[in-house]
């Protein structure tokens, strides 16, 4: 299990997580669709992998359970002093994760893209 605080409204913080053109500026390069109950959605990335992720559920500002990989991930949203508790577990890899909480982060608190 994986956990950052994010010093932005749970709100912002489950937008820049669904929505694809917000996912984009910190994560994946591209994002076919808004990661929505039963949609199929292609991540590709700028060093020219692409993955699918099936979204399984969706409780907004709360929580996105997916399955990557065969993999099932959940990502939790929480209200925090200060912010959002964001955790994300998975029952394969979690490196992966560690780099799109930090890009989170980096984004939300900053404005700083960790790619560039």
């Amino acid at each position: 299990m994986l956990s950052v605080l994010v010093p932005r409204p749970v709100e912002e913080v489950f937008d820049f997580i669904v929505e694809p053109g917000l996912l984009s500026s910190y994560f994946t390069s591209e994002a076919s669709g808004p990661l929505v109950v039963g949609a199929r959605v292609k991540w590709s990335f700028a060093d020219g992998r692409s993955e699918t992720v099936d979204v399984d559920s969706v409780e907004t500002n709360r929580r996105v359970v997916l399955v990557r990989n065969g993999s099932r991930v959940t990502i939790e949203l929480a209200p925090s002093d200060g912010g959002t508790q964001v955790t994300i577990e998975d029952e394969g890899e979690e490196h992966e994760w560690q780099n799109m909480l930090l890009a989170l982060n980096a984004r939300m608190a900053f404005g700083v893209d960790l790619r560039a």
